[in-house]
């Protein structure tokens, strides 16, 4: 009984632990939940049914139709003596198929699939760059949930030095080496730091709740992530950012379906230059005509339908023109784009570079806040320093370590900001 107790225990403890995520869990639960992308995943099947609706109008239409006409006082027509004679009954019936192929638009179907077409591939390079900013999204809410965690522990473990330095100072206030102002002074000072744990645990829920929001779930769905220990990333020359960022880009691959649509839109407008013709075929079963007067029959014909506008004032010209125009300005716009995404590169690469330095920085300032803080202890005791000098180098060093994960995470952040801005962010977190 006491065994099957604790297996009880053992799977009840279980069936409540928080959920631990790393990095790689959380991009893929974001893919497969996240609305945004939902929303875009959406708009590539609506392309995509757009495209086929363009494609068929290259294919022949099957099209039915039913006439009905009932004339009223049909009471015919007097020859001489003879008459009244009907051609008709009073009630027409007609029940007519038609087939209808299009011959020649002036490329004006085939250029309006192609845009189609675009617009599909288009929308999937949108969802890609959806992606590649989801990633992002994640990693930086994932860091942030680090970061805060570090800034609990070092609050915490501020708050234990400060406890060890409280039973020191009461001990020595008892031996009459220092002042009762040593010990009010430490007590006010651990007061202040417990309101500073509560707020950092708050930062903590905070920066969990964002990173529900990107994943779909409820604010408050508890879970723990796994820490990413320090990683020097592969170093690479501004250079090769700047290539790699105007090659694997994928608003300049959406620019440059933009312009392919564009081009078209003119190949479109062009087409009304030319006439269009269509090859049609009518297949008719009808009763009350001439044809078919008292009885149903049935009758076909086919032939070449030609439209063409001979005069509308200009207005084909127009449209060409106005299509051109919207062409050059897109091109524009797409040379403004490069330039801003160049602009952007730069600037992710020498936050890169900063946050590195910045790295080796901090790790030397907790070396000096660590040795400042034994020293002021040991002067301490020996009642060579005050109870300030000690709190101050407490304070020194949990500043020194929230620096140095602070920015250990931004290190991690630039450089996955440096991969978005280049336009190769992978799925696969590192």
């Amino acid at each position: 009984m006491r065994k099957l107790l604790i297996v009880f225990s053992i799977i009840f403890s279980l069936s409540f632990a928080e959920e631990i995520l790393n990095l790689d869990d959380c991009i893929k639960i974001a893919i497969e939940n996240n609305l945004k992308l939902k929303i875009k995943k959406s708009k590539i099947v609506q392309t995509f049914y757009q495209k086929e609706i363009a494609r068929k109008y290259l294919l022949p239409s099957l099209s039915f139709s039913f006439n009905y006409k009932y004339l009223g006082d049909n009471e015919g027509v007097n020859f001489g003596n003879f008459g009244p004679i009907k051609f008709t009954d009073d009630n027409l019936y007609t029940f007519t198929f038609t087939l209808k192929q299009p011959l020649f638009t002036g490329r004006k179907i085939e250029s309006a699939y192609k845009v189609a077409q675009e617009n599909y591939e288009k929308s999937e390079i949108d969802y890609e760059k959806e992606i590649t900013d989801l990633i992002l999204d994640v990693k930086k809410n994932y860091f942030n949930i680090l970061k805060a965690k570090r800034f609990v522990e070092t609050s915490k473990k501020y708050k234990e030095n400060l406890e060890k330095h409280l039973i020191d100072a009461k001990k020595m206030f008892e031996q009459g080496i220092v002042t009762k102002l040593d010990v009010l002074k430490t007590e006010v000072v651990l007061k202040n730091i417990e309101t500073k744990i509560i707020e950092s645990e708050n930062y903590l829920k905070l920066a969990k709740a964002n990173l529900n929001f990107i994943l779909n779930r409820s604010p408050d769905y508890q879970f723990e992530v796994e820490d990413i220990l320090e990683v020097k990333e592969e170093k690479k020359d501004y250079n090769w950012w700047i290539e790699t960022g105007l090659k694997e880009r994928k608003e300049i691959k959406s620019f440059e379906k933009i312009i392919s649509i564009s081009q078209k839109n003119i190949d479109i407008e062009k087409s009304n230059l030319y006439p269009q013709i269509y090859f049609f075929f009518n297949y008719n079963f009808e009763r009350g005509t001439q044809s078919s007067f008292g009885k149903w029959d049935t009758n076909w014909n086919a032939g070449i339908l030609l439209s063409y506008d001979i005069w509308n004032w200009g207005q084909t010209k127009d449209k060409i023109k106005k299509a051109e125009k919207e062409k050059e300005e897109i091109e524009n716009q797409y040379k403004l784009l490069k330039n801003s995404i160049e602009i952007e590169i730069k600037n992710a690469y020498l936050n890169f570079i900063a946050s590195e330095n910045k790295i080796e920085e901090s790790k030397k300032h907790i070396e000096v806040a660590e040795e400042n803080l034994r020293v002021a202890e040991l002067l301490y005791k020996e009642g060579l320093a005050t109870t300030l000098d000690v709190i101050d180098a407490m304070t020194m060093l949990t500043e020194a370590k929230n620096n140095y994960y602070n920015a250990l995470y931004e290190y991690k952040t630039a450089y996955s900001e440096l991969e978005r801005a280049s336009g190769i962010l992978k799925l696969e977190a590192k």
